[in-house]
């Protein structure tokens, strides 16, 4: 192994230029990300709201009590309620600033109600769509079946 005594700042220019390539770098990565970001909310957010739909039919199947989803268009939210006795929000959620319902269609008042069966009241389809316009579409079948459709 070799020592070269005369390379005086050396590793300072070494250092300067890793840090050079790493600012190109980023520079050119990040709107990439900030264009893909939206889409990955949609994502999230659609694959959160199946998962949701799939607690509210788990919730009526095993408790035997009537659970329904109901959407509220015009705010970007939703909410999962017990129908007892006495009506009780279970959840509550906020739809991300990106993405927002652009269409629900089949659903009797924007409400996806599950009966004891697992099955449901009306069959429907909700779309989401994000900044982008891409959409996300969860389809409800008569049986329940929640499928989420990207």
């Amino acid at each position: 192994m070799t020592i070269i005594k005369n390379s005086r700042g050396g590793l300072m220019i070494d250092l300067l230029v890793a840090m050079g390539i790493i600012a190109l770098l980023s520079t050119i990565a990040i709107p990439y990300i900030r264009k893909y970001q939206p889409n990955l909310k949609l994502s999230a957010t659609a694959r959160d709201l199946t998962a949701d739909l799939r607690y509210a039919q788990q919730l009526t199947v095993t408790e035997q009590k009537v659970y329904l989803v109901n959407f509220d268009a015009a705010d970007d939210q939703y909410q999962i309620l017990k129908i007892d006795i006495a009506t009780s929000t279970i959840k509550s959620v906020s739809l991300d600033a990106d993405v927002s319902f652009k269409e629900i269609t089949g659903l009797a008042d924007n409400k996806v109600v599950f009966n004891f069966y697992g099955g449901v009241s009306l069959p429907g389809q909700i779309v989401l769509a994000n900044i982008n316009d891409k959409t996300s579409t969860i389809n409800i079948k008569p049986s329940g079946y929640v499928e989420l459709a990207e």
